[in-house]
């Protein structure tokens, strides 16, 4: 019985660490989104390229994580239209040669 109650307890603070884990790596997203954004309009061409490569190692991971989380339906499809359309920005926010 305590091995149950233990298991349940362990599956149910997974969740909550996965969980915290995919908003905060949206959050960081969003921000090397932003630093993106000012990089371009200075033109910093070394921030740009550095954070371009983050964004795209910290959407890879959201992805990961994202498809292996015990999540539901519902917050399965916003994680993959967030990763779609950030996809898509990070396609557009590259530096030009």
């Amino acid at each position: 019985m305590i091995k149950i109650i233990s298991q349940y307890v362990l599956k149910g603070t997974m969740r909550r660490s996965v969980h915290e884990d995919i908003k905060s790596l949206e959050k960081e997203i969003l921000q090397t989104e932003d630093k993106i954004l000012e990089y371009l309009r200075v033109g910093y061409e070394g921030g740009i390229k550095t954070s371009l490569h983050s964004l795209d190692s910290n959407l890879k991971y959201l992805s990961i994580l994202a498809n292996g989380a015990p999540i539901d339906k519902n917050e399965d499809r916003k994680i993959m239209d967030f990763l779609r359309i950030h996809y898509d920005y990070m396609q557009k926010l590259s530096v030009p040669a």
